[in-house]
């Protein structure tokens, strides 16, 4: 039977492959399940482009997917990985219409297995935030000089070499004290707390390094133990994280007084460079030098014009000069004063002859009578009076009484 010679029954709407592609790229990229998803695999067909994009398949016993991780995201991944590596990738899924094929676009990547360890390390990471011991106030300063650093690490391997020859090439004699401590595997935490408590407690130091190379998260866990971070934070004297590399970070580095990016770096923050500071004292030396002789020789200018002081020389001199000059300014102050007590007697004269002018006794004395009546009260208008009113007429020597019997008026205007 042939098929293309049926008619199909009803109508359909029939998709190009783009439309059904794109259909299925929208459903892929916005399900939010495969938008952002940990995918774990082994690494095949590893293709690392010169523009600095990696490809590679991602495959179990069962299946494949096609991954891709560009430039960017690279760079931000610490872990090297290659063909044959089991490792756990994030990313969001998405469809390449022009080959239709689906990949997973990566943006982080991990070896597979320390998700464990990573949910972990970030649960004490807020546990041992919240309760402040990352906070910078509470982070101790390290010394200057210090008498002697202690170093708590393995005694094998190229770290403590590291930090012993960069210490002695910056300050030859610096006392080191190593406490030799397992730094990975079962019993490292306890060693490493150990050392930390054993230096604290020793006087001839005060700064402790802990230090360790670069490796895994695992590699590097025993400094991601909270009895590791607890002891960082109950030490007395500074503490100075060296672990890993760069781009390793650990619950020590966080809770340390300094986190150095590598053991080296340690011993460049811990001593100065000896020779540095000898050429820093000579140079005060000289300028202290110049500045003392300068004063010394602004002292001997004060003292050769000192001494050429005739006052300095015969101090009665001084003595003298200054008597007369009291005594002409006490001449001249009593000057002043009998100047200004002649104007203080000329204005009370001038106000006491005014006074007197003023006085009625004084028109009294040459013949002037002056009328009072009942109450005491001067009589200054003879329409005040009435016939029969009794009077007082009040004279320099005495008072006369007397009785109205007449009033003669003055007409206005008249005499």
């Amino acid at each position: 039977m042939n098929l293309f010679k049926q008619e199909i029954p009803f109508p359909v709407k029939v998709l190009t492959v783009n439309d059904l592609t794109r259909h299925l790229k929208s459903l892929v990229e916005n399900d939010r399940l495969l938008s952002s998803v940990w995918v774990q695999g082994e690494i095949s067909n590893l293709v690392k482009a010169a523009s600095g994009h990696c490809y590679f398949t991602l495959k179990d016993d069962n299946a494949v997917i096609k991954a891709a991780l560009w430039a960017g995201n690279r760079r931000k991944i610490a872990t090297d990985f290659k063909n044959g590596d089991f490792v756990m990738i994030f990313g969001g899924l998405s469809v390449y219409p022009p080959r239709g094929e689906y990949q997973i676009v990566v943006s982080d990547l991990r070896p597979a297995g320390i998700g464990a360890l990573y949910e972990a390390f970030e649960k004490l990471k807020k546990k041992l935030q919240a309760e402040g011991l990352f906070d910078a106030d509470r982070k101790l300063s390290l010394p200057f000089i210090p008498k002697g650093i202690g170093i708590v690490t393995s005694p094998h391997g190229a770290v403590i070499q590291d930090i012993f020859r960069v210490v002695r090439r910056r300050f030859k004699n610096m006392p080191l004290y190593l406490v030799p401590a397992k730094v990975q595997g079962e019993g490292s935490a306890s060693e490493i707390v150990a050392g930390i408590e054993r230096l604290n407690k020793d006087p001839r130091v005060d700064v402790i390094i802990i230090a360790r190379g670069g490796g895994s998260l695992e590699d590097l866990w025993s400094f991601n133990e909270e009895t590791v971070a607890r002891a960082i934070a109950a030490s007395v004297k500074p503490v100075v994280s060296a672990v890993g590399h760069e781009t390793d970070t650990t619950i020590a580095d966080l809770v340390a007084d300094k986190r150095a990016a590598t053991p080296s770096v340690a011993g460049e923050l811990v001593v100065p460079v000896k020779d540095e500071l000898r050429e820093a004292i000579n140079r005060h030396n000289k300028r202290l030098t110049r500045s003392l002789k300068m004063l010394l020789s602004f002292a001997r200018e004060r003292f050769r014009r000192a001494s050429g002081c005739r006052f300095l020389v015969k101090p009665a001199l001084l003595v003298a000069e200054k008597r007369v000059t009291v005594m002409n300014l006490s001449r001249e102050l009593e000057s002043v004063f009998r100047r200004f007590l002649d104007r203080i007697r000329h204005r009370h004269d001038l106000l006491c002859a005014r006074l007197a002018g003023l006085d009625p006794r004084a028109l009294l004395r040459r013949g002037y009578v002056m009328p009072l009546d009942e109450n005491g009260r001067v009589v200054n208008s003879a329409r005040l009076l009435v016939a029969g009113q009794s009077l007082s007429l009040q004279f320099a020597d005495g008072k006369v009484l007397v009785a109205v019997e007449k009033i003669d008026l003055v007409e206005k205007g008249g005499r």
